[in-house]
Order: C-alpha cells, then structure tokens, then sequence
C-alpha cells in the first residue's frame, strides 16, 4: 500500500462535506439508530454520577439545547459537555474496538447539542453522526494504538476530531470550513488514562470535554478561523505529538466505501470493554453452580496480554470512584460472582468487605491464545471442585441488532427510576428518525415525566 500525500484532515473534509443521506445504505442508517438507542439508554440509567457536570452546565446561559434526562437547557457547548458525560456516566456506551474510543457519547452529545440550537431535522442528525464515528474510527485505526501506548486516552484525543465533523455537517460547512474545523479540533484533543491507575473521575469530563471541544472547533472553523495546514503530518503536529509519529503517512481510507460505523459494538455491563467476557462468564458459573462467595477458593481469570496491561485492568484497590472498579479485571470478576449479574450500584460498593475477600483470591493471568475481549475463568471451590468456562466473542456478540438492543434496553429500565417510561416514545422517535422536523421529541423522551 503506497502512502498518500496528502493532509489526512482535507481527506477526512472532503468526505463529511461530500457526505449525504442519500449515500447511506439501510444498514448503515439502522446502526446509527441502534447506537442512539443504546447509548441515550444508558445516559437514562446512568442515576446522579454526572451531577457535577449538569449543575455546571446549568449554571451558564443562555439555554440553547435539553439537558437529557433533567430537561434544563444550556448553551450548546455546554450542553455537549453535560451531556458527553451522562452518556458516559455508566462507562457502558458504544465502543469503536480499534480505534479504542466512546465514538457514541462524544459524537452524540456534540451533534444534539448543536441540532437542537438549529433546528435540524433528524434527517440532518443522521448524517452528521455518521460523519463523526467514520472520523473517529478512521483517525483511531490509524493512531490509537500508539496513542494509548504513551499514556494518552484515546476517546478524549480522537473525539473532538469526530465531534468538530459532526458539526461541521450541521453547519454545512464546505470542504475548506471542514478541514479549519478538523485541523482546530486537533488543537483541542487531550487526556490521560492515569485516571484508569488511580481511580479518579477525570474519565467522566474527559469525554464531555471533547464533544464540547469539538463543537468550539466547529464554530470557530464556520467564523473563520483556519486550522494549521499540516495539523496531524507536520513536525509538531497531531501524529508526532500524540502517537509518536514523526513521519506519519497514511494509505487509502476507503471513507463512504467501508463504514466504520458498523463495526462499533455495545456493552452487556457497564464495566470496561476488556472486562465483559470475563464478568459473563463469571456470572454464568455462579448461577450454574450455585456458587456463594463462600464456596469460592481462588479464581485465575485469563485475558489476552494486550488486555490485561491495558491501564487499570489490574488494579486491586483501594478503589474511591467506579473509574476504578469498573476498570477492574479482579473487582468486575468477583461481583461477577456475587451478585451474579454487573451493575452501575455494585461498582460502588468499594469497602464490602466480602467483595475484598473475594478480590484477593482472584487473579488476572495473561494468555496469548486469547484473543482480545475474550476471558477464561477457572474457579477452585472450597470443597475441591475446579469449575470453569470461557468466551471467545464472534463478529455479532457485541455487535447487536435493533431487536437485540431494543430487548436489552428493556431489561435496563429497573436501573432507570421514573425515566424508564419514556423507553418506548425513544425508541418510537428514532425508528421515524429521517421523518422528525426537530429532534426535541427525541430529546424530550428521555426526560421524566
């Protein structure tokens, strides 16, 4: 594959300028409404944990765009924070796997922030989230590998780049405005994953931050203000300064022919992607064998290498915030095992002392005939019994239909308290998406009635 030379960010313009409903195939146009379903599902059962971030966007005005959930309004990019992180909130919103990034949350909160201020028909929505998660997924592929490996959390340096499309796709902005707005956002890209090591609540903002960043980046863009010509190739620019990179090229990105979007995958619990397996397996052998937290001598849980030194997999407390349990490989495993299911509730439990106990019999141990997101799970009981088991995920274990997602949410509604009744009026406004003259009835059927 011969290297393009060409700027990666007028690439990525040309396509999100060029971009129309009419390019999209039912697929594609099914998996934005399944991801919209999903992800403002669980921004409805994400409880208080973002309070900080809606008292702070209410604060400021002039209301410009809902709040999801509360119904209080902000300014747009303020809106986009907020609501970057109730979406969020619950760490279990989509999952762009290879370009390790929430494309969801930051590219949803930044467009209905944004659509709502304009008055943008779902029609437009549609569009302009496509144009964000093939941004993202695009650029992450390329990066995220490297990016991660310096310390660097990818969501929060590739989502402003996806936000500041999306945008750019409701302000209509043409090629060149799209490339300013791309090459601005690179500007606005950051975060670390310490916060995964000291379980510390920086994970939370640092994806309202760039749904926020890259809605700033888009304005400015259609203000006209111009982004550095060389923002992601030149010597100080985005590859060298986040990946490392300091003669980065590229080859063909195949945008409009291989959608990214249909690669995302959701979360069957709301921990870290590299801990659903082992938290469903864990599950499953608790209520097969009817196993108590008593009869459990040691557990040695297997992942793959790359997993298991992903920052915060290994961390055994203690443990101050759900960034850090949820992270955790060890506390996932043994809730797993107690309560026989995950939840937003029981990653909160950081001093049970039965939860400690179990923690300390588990160990987290790396095979690399594994491959990434899969777990093997191998218990020793008190009474000499070795149970175990294993989950290798295909193609469409995480990767949900409409049907399958639409059932799942349903299953979520007891985490959601009064909200739970607006479920059916989401999913009736997003299956009519391309139909809606404003996205407010969309907005509004995730706040209580």
């Amino acid at each position: 594959m011969s290297p393009t030379t060409s700027s990666l960010h007028r690439d990525l313009a040309v396509f999100v300028a060029g971009l129309t409903y009419e390019r999209l195939s039912s697929e594609v146009i099914t998996k934005v409404r399944t991801n919209m379903l999903h992800d403002l599902s669980c921004a409805m059962a994400a409880y208080d944990v973002a309070t900080p971030a809606w008292e702070l966007a209410s604060e400021l005005g002039p209301g410009e765009a809902t709040l999801l959930c509360s119904g209080a309004r902000a300014p747009a990019e303020m809106a986009a924070f907020a609501n970057g992180v109730r979406l969020h909130a619950r760490a279990q919103d989509d999952t762009h796997f290879a370009a390790k990034s929430h494309a969801g949350s930051i590219v949803l909160a930044a467009t209905l922030a944004v659509a709502q201020k304009l008055g943008a028909s779902g029609r437009d929505v549609l569009v302009a989230v496509v144009a964000g998660y093939e941004t993202i997924g695009a650029v992450g592929e390329l990066l995220a590998a490297q990016v991660t490996a310096r310390g660097f959390r990818a969501s929060s340096v590739f989502g402003p780049l996806g936000a500041a499309a999306s945008v750019a796709k409701l302000l209509a902005l043409d090629v060149e405005g799209t490339a300013n707005a791309i090459a601005i956002a690179t500007s606005f890209s950051g975060g670390l994953n310490q916060t995964w090591i000291d379980g510390s609540t920086e994970w939370r903002w640092e994806v309202g931050m760039a749904a926020r960043n890259g809605v700033v980046a888009a304005r400015l863009a259609a203000g006209g203000a111009h982004g550095a010509a060389h923002a992601f190739e030149g010597a100080a620019g985005f590859a060298a300064a986040f990946a490392g990179e300091s003669d980065f090229t590229y080859g063909p990105l195949e945008l409009g022919r291989r959608w990214r979007i249909l690669d995302v995958v959701y979360k069957p619990h709301p921990v870290c992607n590299i801990t659903q397996s082992a938290v469903t397996v864990s599950a499953g052998l608790a209520r097969d064998y009817d196993l108590q937290p008593s009869d459990v001598a040691s557990v040695r849980c297997y992942l793959n290498p790359a997993d298991r030194s992903y920052p915060g997999t290994l961390n055994a407390g203690p443990f101050l915030d759900v960034g850090g349990t949820l992270m955790s490989a060890p506390f996932c495993v043994a809730m797993a095992l107690r309560d026989r299911r995950a939840t937003l509730r029981g990653l909160a439990r950081f001093d049970d002392s039965e939860m400690l106990e179990l923690i300390a019999r588990i160990e987290i141990l790396p095979d690399e005939g594994l491959p990434v997101l899969s777990a093997r799970v191998e218990i020793m009981t008190t009474d000499g019994r070795k149970v175990g088991d294993e989950l290798i995920p295909d193609a469409s274990t995480y990767n949900w239909s409409w049907d399958e997602t639409a059932t799942r949410v349903d299953a979520l509604r007891a985490e959601m308290a009064n909200l739970g009744a607006g479920i059916d009026a989401l999913k009736e406004a997003l299956l009519h998406l391309e139909e809606l003259c404003s996205i407010d009835a969309l907005l509004e059927a995730t706040v209580a009635t």
